[in-house]
């Protein structure tokens, strides 16, 4: 939780305020006083102020700390209660040694102490209230960071897909079907309209089923396939409960595109690409793998920057912050592209 410079300043003009009404209070006392009661009711009221900023500072801590590991209600109020209990003595305390007035326990102290645990009671509801306030600014900040990524990752990869390269290599490939095989012909024009109406349309929403994006992931790959003939090889292992999964739109399809294009740049001949989607307990685990080794874009002959694979990684942070892996690396002739994420009760449905 950063409480920033706004929440420093709120608490100079409040304990300032405290300091004030607490010497207009004192004015009615002071009407016949001279000049001196009332310098002497002014660097007491200053004092107390003081030192009441320094007891928050600790508070400060101590509250940022508990509030970190989400306690409940009962536990933070036990807490706020218990903590200005005890540092009201502590205030009490300071304020009787500093003066060198009457000792603090004495007469008036039960009725001191409740004022005092009563003001440090009010700053620790306060202070929880800002607290749960900045939580839900940055919830709703991580929300519309995730939904810009999302919008953000569907328009470069909707670029990618209709940029002239790819749209003039499937429609060669078309053109090319036409006389010769004119079934596959048709087959792969209806693979290139679903894949677009993926792009389209279903990834308006935040996210999808896995099953949807499985669906254009098939359309993209058999596109390839029909391209590259017999050097593209897949096959699909996904379980059923993992297809009902939602994850954001296009966050698998990255994988995918990096598996063919690395496979096919750094192998000759055959490539094999596998995708697994699994739950296992609360967990779903997918993975993209294909033969071959991982290239940077350094490398003579090799397309492409990494912006996808950091996309990926990028949402993945926000749409399951703490709750994610991901991990690309070479295992025995295969470059393996792996990902998990804790399943919530939203995700699981």
């Amino acid at each position: 939780m950063r409480l920033g410079a706004r929440f420093w300043k709120v608490q100079l003009w409040g304990w300032g305020a405290y300091g004030v009404a607490g010497y207009v209070l004192s004015l009615p006392n002071l009407m016949d006083g001279d000049a001196q009661g009332h310098l002497r009711v002014v660097q007491w009221k200053l004092l107390r102020s003081v030192v009441g900023l320094g007891i928050s500072v600790v508070m400060t801590g101590v509250l940022s700390r508990l509030w970190a590991r989400r306690p409940s209600a009962w536990v933070l109020g036990l807490a706020g209660v218990a903590l200005s209990s005890a540092l009201s003595v502590a205030w009490l305390a300071l304020l009787r040694a500093t003066t060198g007035s009457t000792p603090v326990f004495h007469a008036d102290f039960p009725h001191e102490l409740l004022n005092y645990a009563i003001v440090l009671l009010a700053w620790s509801a306060l202070f929880l209230s800002y607290a749960y306030r900045l939580d839900l600014e940055e919830e709703r900040e991580r929300a519309l960071r995730a939904l810009a990524l999302a919008t953000e990752a569907r328009w470069k990869m909707l670029r990618y897909q209709v940029n002239p390269h790819f749209l003039f290599n499937a429609l060669n490939s078309i053109r090319a079907l036409v006389d010769e095989e004119p079934g596959r012909a048709r087959q792969m024009i209806t693979e290139l309209a679903d894949f677009f109406r993926y792009s389209l349309l279903e990834t308006q929403a935040s996210d999808v089923p896995l099953r949807d994006e499985l669906r254009a992931v098939r359309s993209y790959l058999e596109i390839q396939r029909i391209r590259f003939e017999d050097r593209l090889c897949v096959g699909f292992d996904v379980e059923p409960r993992a297809e009902e999964v939602r994850l954001p739109g296009f966050l698998i399809h990255p994988l995918v595109e990096n598996a063919v294009k690395h496979g096919l740049d750094t192998q000759k001949g055959k490539v094999e690409l596998r995708i697994r989607a699994a739950c296992v307990g609360d967990v779903l685990e997918v993975e993209v793998a294909n033969t071959g080794r991982w290239a940077t874009a350094r490398e003579p002959g090799v397309a492409g920057t990494g912006t996808g694979l950091a996309n990926v990684r990028e949402r993945l942070e926000h749409a399951f912050p703490g709750r994610h892996r991901f991990e690309l690396r070479e295992d025995g002739g295969w470059v393996r592209a792996s990902l998990s994420v804790e399943l919530g009760r939203r995700e699981a449905a």
